[in-house]
């Protein structure tokens, strides 16, 4: 949470600064590499709302209160706050499994983080998406069903219409279908603090009403709540999916994976992450397109990125002068080795900058020769 406290006790600059730029709305942060991408996510409000007044936006004379303690359930009398904590976690851990990296605003139900300060959070964070968790309230019971907001195209708001709606759809799309809750449609909003102060596309999901006393109960139903966030972020997944509309070209290339690497599904121009990952391993590249390739893997044909961390590991046949008590690593990245050799000479038949690999009794293995 330390980027919270830095974002809260900063905030007088940062609001000093802003209003006198406010005629010049900031350009939307950039979108990190495929493989690096992030979600920020905001569980809507605390503990012990804050009446104190900010800004609504950046260039806005009307004011808000920071943060209010949200609705409560008619039937769960569960607080709101509690609901989207719940929800938020579970949703992170799904996401994760797709390989992404998730901040988020809070992570406990004793703080005090204003709108602006959530919406700082993500900003500072340089997230792809940042999405807010929210559950609605109405003064009829009857008010049931999904909605997904994003911020309306006007002046003076940061956050950009376009992604954000295009996000909101898709994660709409695949959150009923999950649920088979109502769909309440996709709905611009202007008013929002923390839309009008978010620099990154920004989504707020209204996962259903607390004040109707059968969808509060659902809402905290674990199965129910399974399925609903495993559709959010089966629609979050969607919306960060990358193009690659380069030619596919054939190629025999082998890399080295040096970390844990996303598996990504090809279709219709786009890549999308899936759940699985590679271990660090050597893999022969079939095709690429663009800074993709291809890899034959256990659940088929797949596609990685190819970073700037992925270099050519190159067929050689050299022989290698081991020192005495020469380690040997199952990996170039492994921070123990798995044995050691004595003094000899060996053959390499692989090499990855300075580290060549080598057959032994454990089977192959890398060995660091300078």
């Amino acid at each position: 949470m330390a980027s919270i406290h830095l974002a809260r006790h900063m905030l007088p600059v940062i609001l000093a600064v802003v209003l006198l730029i406010c005629a010049l709305p900031a350009e939307p942060a950039s979108a990190n590499e495929q493989h690096e991408q992030r979600i920020c996510l905001d569980p809507g409000h605390q503990l012990y709302g804050n009446n104190a007044l900010e800004p609504v936006a950046p260039d806005a004379k009307e004011k808000k209160a920071k943060v209010t303690s949200g609705t409560r359930g008619v039937s769960t009398k569960k607080p709101e706050y509690v609901l989207t904590l719940e929800t938020s976690l579970l949703l992170k851990d799904k996401l994760e499994t797709y390989g992404y990296k998730v901040i988020m605003t809070r992570d406990t139900h004793d703080v005090d983080i204003s709108n602006i300060e959530r919406a700082l959070v993500c900003n500072e964070a340089q997230a792809d998406l940042a999405v807010r968790i929210h559950a609605d309230g109405d003064n009829s019971p009857k008010a049931q069903g999904i909605s997904l907001l994003y911020p309306a195209a006007v002046q003076g708001a940061w956050a950009p219409s376009l992604p954000s709606k295009a996000a909101a759809e898709l994660i709409l799309r695949e959150a009923v279908a999950a649920s088979g809750a109502v769909s309440r449609g996709v709905v611009p909003r202007s008013d929002l603090t923390g839309f009008n102060w978010s620099t990154v596309p920004s989504v707020l999901v209204e996962m259903g009403f607390m004040t109707n006393p059968e969808e509060d109960r659902r809402l905290s139903d674990p199965e129910y709540q399974n399925k609903l966030m495993e559709g959010i972020a089966t629609g979050i997944n969607l919306a960060l999916s990358v193009a690659a509309d380069e030619p596919e070209q054939e190629t025999s290339t082998r890399v080295f994976l040096p970390s844990s690497t996303q598996l990504y599904e090809y279709n219709n121009g786009k890549m999308t992450r899936t759940q699985v990952a590679l271990s660090p391993q050597i893999v022969k590249l079939s095709a690429v397109r663009g800074n993709w390739g291809k890899v034959n893997t256990w659940i088929g044909e797949r596609w990685i990125p190819l970073g700037s961390s992925l270099s050519p590991v190159n067929a050689v046949e050299r022989q290698i002068q081991l020192a005495d008590n020469t380690p040997l690593y199952r990996s170039p990245y492994d921070s123990e080795p798995a044995a050691r050799l004595s003094s000899q000479t060996v053959t390499a038949h692989e090499q990855w900058h300075e580290w060549y690999l080598i057959d032994t009794w454990l089977g192959e293995v890398w060995v660091l020769n300078h």
